[in-house]
């Protein structure tokens, strides 16, 4: 293999992922208020045709438009904080997939040597760090709950990417991630000739 195209195909999959999920899933959650906002004015237009004066109170009405409002954004907001939790997850898993298929395995052990080989020290390496510790500690714990031996330790390494028992992975984390990414592979496979 040639290190020049793999550089290329690794630079397309990681830029294809970056495009999908920062350019164009994540912003459909940008609307989250204006369709709450939508959703309480709605239950007031459907509330205003169908008036009832003898059994309708208008201050119960505002209030359940106000809860129509409320809910939508509570929703929304937690499908938001899952779809940044499972990007999390795929993106580890595509870490993992792409160190197998170019270095040939994804344990550290087999690959510290093998790149100290190089010259290129996992040790020392902050995207490797990024990538290997925090993002397959966060990927994991997601993945197998809070009382799992992966939350236990995310919490007490990583404390700002969890919110009482919950992964709160925030999209400048996922931004992070994608760059150690990147890094991580230009440095992997700098001054490479043939793999």
């Amino acid at each position: 293999m040639f290190p020049e195209i793999v550089k290329l195909k690794l630079e397309d999959e990681i830029n294809g992922f970056e495009r999908t999920i920062l350019e164009r899933l994540f912003y459909s959650f940008d609307s989250i208020e204006k369709e709450a906002i939508y959703k309480r004015k709605a239950y007031f237009e459907s509330k205003a045709k169908n008036f009832k004066p003898d059994t309708d109170e208008e201050a119960c009405i505002e209030e359940d438009a106000y809860f129509e409002e409320i809910n939508h954004i509570c929703i929304e907001q937690k499908l938001k904080q899952e779809f940044l939790n499972s990007t999390a997850t795929w993106l580890f898993h595509l870490f993992e997939r792409q160190k197998k298929r170019v270095l040939g395995s994804d344990k550290t052990d087999i690959l510290k040597p093998k790149l100290a080989a190089d010259g290129y020290s996992l040790d020392t390496c902050q995207d490797w760090l990024n990538l290997n510790n925090e993002l397959r500690l966060a990927a994991n714990a997601i993945k197998h709950g809070p009382e799992s031996k992966a939350a236990k330790d995310l919490t007490i390494k990583f404390p700002k990417l969890v919110n009482g028992s919950n992964v709160q992975i925030e999209k400048s984390d996922i931004e992070r991630y994608i760059s150690s990414l990147k890094i991580f592979w230009e440095k992997a496979l700098n001054g490479k000739v043939v793999l």
